[in-house]
């Protein structure tokens, strides 16, 4: 989708706090550095400029010129990659409290690190910074700046420079906001004791960089509140509001039954974990369509954008649209407070270790849809159609040959945008879906070893569970993981973990299937998986049969090597215009599956770069289709693993 212009102007100040005066003050001062300051103007955010300014307060320095690196956020939590959008801020100024200003310049090799040429005298920089919104991008929608003409979504991460001396646990920043006339806003970050200013300024208490980073703000002109702890709860559950803010004010209106499964969501993730990282949680919800779908995880919030179409009713609500809140809500544990110990770092520029996404977002991934079923948004046959779509991917996944899953996680950050051939071959962001896939595995194996006594409800409660509300991630190693499963079964977790994540494998293994009492295998029927399935391909699908999959209109798409479509040299791209000398139609391809069975190929013409040609698909297996179903007389445990808690 090709989106408008938008331009941000962001101005961030940082004023020196070292008053003159108290020795004791001072003392306090060396222990505590004093607080970056940052004015975030929105005002012009409906024109897609944001105006802003920012100051950073120098330690004392000798005389004489010196060099002050300042830092643009690079590893933005929750990218998992070094994507901080940098492209888009479209004006720099850096100046002394005079407004003298200070030359600046990139570091070779580093367009993220700024050098600043100081006077020694200097003790705070004012920064002076624009920024453009809604930019095309397949990198950084997750931790990007968005806006329409009556809503936006600011990650404030967009919006700053910090001292490469700063440490973003300890270095505070205080923050200041403006809005447009009507406008109103919610954010994780604390309010101040006294909120607003004459000019109707919104002012926040000074938090760590780490928070203001991780705190996202919505806001708009049409907003209602929600709360998301059933009455019953209160007592155990922290406080959780739903803002949701949509383009006019009926957008801004939920169906009764969505919130009461969004409630249910938050009763049943508690009963799940038994505890909560946070002191209370805002889940930031835009209905909209002048802004992309979206989300993204934070430690005390998300942030998620949607069509109004998902959410006008229950029934609407499915697929990808339906998962967002659930996986992002469910990071508040796993990603934000348990984080793998190579993403745990003390700023953000600093490459990271992410080969354990298979746990910070496997492990997410089925949580999330776990929750959904207990919760009543998924049904035990929409949860087996989900695992159905999974398996049948895994089994297409030929880049296992080659690259790990584990490998996946440790290259996430150049697999994020996906690839139009042979995406089989090189593989994706695998880690989410076989990660998933290897959780659900880990918790039927539990529930077999311990005769149905434990499950990975246990493993959560010891792996996940928490009193700590400081905001900063507890690191876990991969020994850490295997501990904590040990203790609750004894399997042999160390070697699945071998096998299933970081061993090449020559075909996929769908032991899960087993383990839960289902047969996976080939059939000639096609199991009837509803359209609106998430990952389910809406494409004319061979792939079981013929090896490739073709869009409606006949275009190639996916194949397998050593297929037949391989065998007769199909390639993606490549468009099928007739079978056996009949116009293209999706289903004279699979009725050509029946009826071709005597050895006769099937005949296709084909357009390649612009010049018609006949191949030759040589076939005789008839339909097949891989199909998920239960053993008889044996228990499901799909059934106790979903039942709601």
């Amino acid at each position: 989708m090709q989106l408008p212009r938008l331009l941000y102007v962001a101005t961030v100040v940082t004023s020196c706090c070292l008053a003159a005066g108290s020795v004791r003050r001072a003392a306090a001062q060396a222990k505590s550095p004093p607080s970056m300051q940052i004015e975030i103007d929105l005002r012009d955010l409906p024109r897609k400029l944001i105006h802003a300014e920012l100051t950073v307060p120098l330690p004392p320095a000798p005389e004489g010129e010196r060099t002050v690196a300042l830092w643009y956020p690079k590893w933005v939590p929750g990218s998992h990659g070094p994507g901080g959008p940098i492209a888009n801020v479209a004006g720099l100024k850096i100046a002394d409290a005079a407004g003298n200003l200070l030359p600046w310049k990139r570091t070779p090799g580093e367009v993220y690190r700024l050098e600043v040429t100081v006077p020694g005298p200097v003790r705070e920089m004012r920064i002076s910074l624009r920024y453009i919104a809604d930019q095309p991008t397949t990198t950084s929608f997750g931790h990007d700046c968005f806006g329409g003409s009556h809503l936006g979504v600011i990650s404030p991460g967009t919006l700053l420079l910090y001292p490469e001396t700063a440490d973003i646990d300890r270095d505070q920043i205080a923050v200041r906001l403006r809005l447009p006339r009507r406008w109103r806003s919610a954010t994780a970050l604390p309010l101040t004791e006294a909120p607003h200013d004459a000019a109707g300024i919104r002012r926040y208490q000074a938090v760590s960089l780490r928070t203001f980073v991780d705190s996202p703000i919505m806001c708009g002109e049409h907003y209602t509140a929600f709360d998301l702890v059933e009455e019953d709860r209160q007592a155990q559950i922290p406080s959780h509001t739903l803002h949701v803010f949509g383009d006019d004010a009926a957008g801004s209106q939920l169906d009764k039954e969505v919130v009461a499964k969004l409630r249910g969501m938050v009763t049943q993730t508690a009963a799940l974990i038994g505890s909560h990282p946070f002191d209370r949680f805002d889940i930031l919800l835009a209905v909209t369509d002048e802004l992309p779908k979206n989300g993204l995880e934070h430690a005390r919030s998300t942030f998620n954008v949607l069509p109004p179409s998902s959410l006008k009713s229950l029934d609407a609500w499915k697929g990808w649209d339906r998962l967002l809140i659930p996986h992002e809500y469910l990071h508040a544990w796993c990603g934000k407070y348990r984080r793998p110990a190579g993403m745990v770092t003390t700023n953000f520029h600093a490459p990271q270790d992410t080969e354990l996404l298979w746990v910070y977002e496997g492990l997410t991934q089925y949580l999330g849809e776990l929750i959904e079923a207990r919760c009543g948004l998924m049904s035990k046959s929409e949860f087996r159609d989900r695992l159905t779509v999974e398996l049948r991917r895994a089994v297409h996944q030929q880049g296992r040959q080659w690259r790990t899953l584990a490998d996946t996680g440790a290259a996430s950050h150049i697999l994020r945008a996906g690839s139009p051939n042979w995406s089989g071959l090189r593989r994706s962001q695998d880690y989410y879906m076989e990660g998933m896939l290897f959780w659900l595995e880990a918790d039927a194996l539990i529930r077999q070893r311990s005769g149905g006594a434990k499950s990975l409800d246990d493993f959560c409660r010891k792996f996940l569970g928490s009193q700590s509300r400081s905001g900063v991630p507890l690191a876990f190693t991969r020994q850490d993981v295997v501990q904590d499963l040990r203790s609750i079964a004894d399997v042999d977790w160390d070697g699945l973990i071998q096998r299933r994540i970081e061993s090449l494998q020559e075909t996929f293994q769908p032991a899960v299937a087993d383990e839960l009492g289902y047969d996976f295998r080939l059939t000639p029927d096609a199991p009837n998986i509803p359209a609106t399935t998430f990952r389910r391909t809406s494409s004319v699908d061979v792939l079981d049969s013929l090896g490739m999959s073709l869009s409606r209109d006949g275009s190639v798409q996916d194949l397998l090597l050593g297929s037949p479509a391989d065998r007769a040299r199909l390639g993606p791209g490549m468009k099928v215009l007739g079978v056996n000398g009949h116009k293209w139609k999706g289903s004279r391809l699979t009725a050509e599956l029946v009826e071709r069975q005597d050895g006769r190929p099937i005949e296709l013409l084909v357009e390649d770069g612009g010049e018609l040609r006949t191949i030759q698909l040589h076939y005789r297996g008839g339909p097949r289709y891989w199909t998920l179903r239960q053993r008889e007389n044996e228990p499901d445990l799909l059934e106790a693993i979903l039942q709601a808690r």
